[in-house]
Formats: structure tokens, sequence, C-alpha cells
């Protein structure tokens, strides 16, 4: 009994030892991430810097208001290091400069090993949008409390900050709130094979109350008619009802007759005017195999579309449900390269990229290559990010599936303007070169590998199908791979060095 209690001792002096030494390893990335802004100061507001969110350039500077600036070309440098997303680098960096410039009293006890960095980083994310008399406020108050500040209490902290130091903006984002209001579905993550997505959104209170009146009616009329599930699973069933049925908004006014407006084309004759507008038709890119779809077959698939895996299992209960309407398209042959004498990417080049890479290729960025749905009206699809041609067209490279990449904008504009370099090592591999001379591996199932700047890659197209070469030019370090299960098997293919490209063409 004394020898467990001795030794489950010795395993919690450990923990706190390990706990302090990544507490000191946090403040001091953060001091490091300052440094480096510091080494790349931006020369004009054009190069700086900005945020972004949800994949779109905000065009706010990284921190606060009296931050300095920072090159935008330095960014990604530093997240490749840090085996990290080029957005992630933005945060780490911004956080960073919030703390030292306008949180100096929190900045003094996260790296004096008072406030952990994760702490002290969840405020400075708050801070960011107040003036500096709201944020010095905000930083008088979590220093006195020593990283003792919970979420909740800190939203109070920042609210009060704003309708005292800035009534104006307080205001201005009341209102704005209204726009703020959202539904989002997030069908790309879930890595998992269950065939599932998340659903979140921000509705105005009486919406809201009718969308939960409305599907525990849904979820009670399941019930009446048999279903024996349970209610959260008869309650989502019932979202997925109202979204088969109830596919058109009635929008005149009570009592209203439907009628034609000014200008308009009078209804058909057929009456068809009046009928529900048909749900618009989603198209799943499904990969597997026909012994799997057989009855019995469990072979894994993946969705294109989502970059998750499914079972078939899963595919042949979709296939089944009522309503639902299954077209067997032509095979996209990934392994076979497509080209076209032209600049521009037909769609069906655009299609095979999208489908092989399925994300962008910069090292450490997972944003989807697949066409997504614009939030307008018209239901258009686009393709999510640009299509690069790895050797530039005007240099000779061609427009074929093996010479060109998927990158998001940001990325593209890195390798177009600020001295990133890649090459194609294989269909899906792609050899990266940083403007310091650090380079990375971005292989066929999304994950990165930094290289080791001893020796060179070998490049030839065996080794590449291959897999990496066992040499000491490999570092130790390795990311997962991306969720979505691994793709199909590529063709190798070696392509040359690539110079600076032309104007991005959008995926």
């Amino acid at each position: 009994m004394d020898r467990g209690r001795a030794d489950a001792a010795t395993v919690l002096a450990a923990a706190r030892e390990l706990r302090a030494s990544e507490d000191a390893a946090a403040a001091a990335l953060l001091d490091q991430a300052a440094r480096w802004a510091d080494l790349h100061p931006a020369l004009d507001a054009e190069h700086a810097a900005t945020s972004y969110f949800r994949g779109m350039d905000t065009g706010a500077p990284l921190a606060g208001e009296g931050t300095p600036a920072v090159a935008a070309s330095c960014v990604a440098e530093l997240a490749a290091a840090l085996h990290c997303s080029t957005e992630s680098g933005r945060t780490l960096i911004g956080h960073a400069l919030e703390l030292r410039h306008r949180l100096p009293r929190l900045w003094a006890l996260v790296q004096g090993a008072r406030v952990p960095a994760w702490q002290a980083r969840r405020v400075a994310s708050r801070t960011i949008s107040l003036s500096r008399d709201a944020a010095a406020f905000v930083d008088a108050q979590v220093a006195a409390m020593a990283g003792r500040v919970g979420p909740a209490q800190l939203d109070r902290l920042v609210t009060t900050a704003v309708l005292e130091y800035m009534p104006t903006e307080a205001e201005q984002r009341r209102r704005a709130a209204e726009d703020s209001r959202r539904f989002d579905i997030w069908h790309d993550q879930d890595g998992s094979s269950s065939g599932m997505a998340a659903v979140s959104g921000w509705l105005d209170l009486p919406d809201a109350l009718d969308l939960e009146a409305a599907v525990t009616a849904g979820a009670a009329a399941l019930a009446s008619s048999g279903c024996t599930q349970s209610l959260d699973v008869r309650r989502s069933r019932a979202v997925g009802e109202l979204a088969r049925h109830q596919p058109a908004l009635d929008l005149l006014p009570a009592g209203a007759e439907p009628g034609v407006a000014d200008g308009a084309p009078e209804p058909p004759a057929d009456g068809s005017a009046g009928r529900p507008v048909p749900a618009r038709r989603v198209t799943l890119y499904l990969h597997l195999s026909a012994d799997a779809l057989a009855d019995g077959g469990c072979a894994p698939g993946w969705v294109g579309n989502t970059r998750v895996p499914v079972t078939a299992g899963q595919v042949r209960d979709w296939c089944g449900q009522p309503g639902t309407s299954v077209t067997v398209r032509p095979v996209v042959d990934l392994n076979r390269p497509q080209g076209t004498a032209g600049y521009e990417v037909p769609d069906r080049i655009r299609e095979q990229v999208a489908l092989r890479d399925r994300t962008c290729v910069f090292p450490w960025c997972h944003r989807p290559a697949h066409p997504r749905p614009l939030s307008s009206a018209s239901g258009e699809d686009r393709w999510s990010l640009d299509c690069d041609h790895v050797v530039a067209f005007g240099a000779g490279g061609t427009t074929s599936s093996d010479n060109l990449a998927p990158l998001c904008r940001g990325h593209h504009q890195l390798k177009t303007h600020h001295r990133w370099r890649y090459r194609a090592l294989a269909a899906g591999r792609y050899l990266w070169t940083s403007p310091s001379g650090a380079r990375y591996l971005r292989d066929r199932d999304g994950g990165t590998s930094e290289l080791a700047a001893a020796r060179a890659l070998r490049r030839s197209a065996g080794a590449s199908a291959a897999g990496p070469p066992a040499d000491r030019g490999w570092s130790s370090t390795t990311t997962a791979p991306a969720r979505g299960g691994v793709p199909p098997p590529q063709q190798p293919v070696s392509l040359s060095p690539s110079p600076r490209s032309p104007e991005p063409a959008p995926f």
C-alpha cells in the first residue's frame, strides 16, 4: 500500500513537472513568435499580414490597434516550421503581438509562469477588436485575477469594456448581430465512416422556436407511425423530413392569392406553378468496388465531396431510401492524365484534379478541393480552390491533370509572389521549398513530412511510387494524414521544377 501511494505520488510529481515544462514552452513559443514578427515588419499596408475567417481574407490586421504590422510572406514560413496550418500561424503571431503590446500585465504573468499561455491567448482572441482603452481595462481586470477568469466571466468583461469605452461600436455591434444569423451543415468534419454530419446555427428566437416546434412535432409523428427509435434519433430524422417535404418557401401574406408580378411570365397552363419547388439535386462521389456494393459486402470506400470514409452498408442504406434517385456516372479515372491545349482548365480536368488530391496541397493545409455551394439564392456551385499549373503554362507547362494541383487562394499567392516553390514528384505527391530553404513533402494521404536539409530527396518516379526514401534526408517528425481514408492508387508522374506561374485560375 505504501509503495502504491509512493508510486502515485511520483507519477503526480512527474505530471506536474511535465505540465510546468509544457506551460514554459508555450510561453517561450509566444515570445519567439513575437520576435519572428519583429524580424519581418511589413513595408507597407499592402504587404501586411491580415487575419482570415472561414478561409476568407478579412483585411483586418493580425492584432489590435497599436500593434506593429507583419509581413504577410513570413507567416507561412513560421507555420510550416511549427508543423501547423498557415491560419494557425497567423493566430499565433496575432496573439503574441496582442499580449505583448496591448495586454502587458497579462504578458508579464505568462512570461513569469503565473498564467498559462493558453488562457492568455483566449483573452487575446477577445481583445483584438477592442480599442486601446478597452483592451487596457480587460488587461487590468484579468491580471488582477491572475488567470482565474472563466469563459463566461471573460465574456462579461469584454462586454463591459465595449459598453464603457466603445459606446458607438457597442450600438453598431448590436445592430450587426442581426447579420450574424447563420445555419451551417458541417458535412466534411466527421472523419469516421458513420455517414453523419454536424449542424449548427444562430437564429432569431421566433424562428428558433418555430423550428423547435416543427422538429418536436415531426419526432412525435414518427413515433405515432410506429418508429421505435430514441427521441434524439427521431428529432434528427424530423429535420431531414422537413428538408425533403418543405423545399419551397410560402412567403405570401396571410389571405393573399398567388398572382403574377408585373413583367413576370404567365404561370404554366398545366398548373405546375402551385407545386412545391423540387429539392436541389445533390451529387455524391462514392468510391468503392462493385463487390463492396453486393449483398454482404463490407469493403470501405470514401465520399469524394467530404473526404470521409464510408462503409458499403451506409451507401446501400442511402440508395435504398424512398425518393432517392441513383445515377451511375462514368468512372473518373484518377490514374489517367487528361489534358487540353489551352491555358483554361476544363471542368472535367478540374474534377479529376480535385478528386485526386482532395485538398489544397500546401504543407499542413486541408482545405477541401471540391465543388462548394455559394451562399446565394441561385444555388450555383463553384470550385473551392485555385487550379495551379505546377510548371507554369508560359514556361512550357501543359494544362493537364499531371501538371495541375489544387491550391487555396492564400497559398497560391504565396507560391506566385513570395518565393515558395514546389514540384510534383508523382500524382498526389508534392515537394515544397520555403523561402529559407526548408523542404516539406506533401503526400497522397494529405500528410506532410519535413525533410532534413542535409541530403536531397531522390526524385525518381520509382522512388516516389515506393514511398518516402529511406535515408537520412527524412526527419523523424511526420504529421498524421488528413481525415478521409486512403485515396485510390496513383500512377507516378515525374515533373520538372516550377518557375513562377501566371495568375490563379479559379478552381
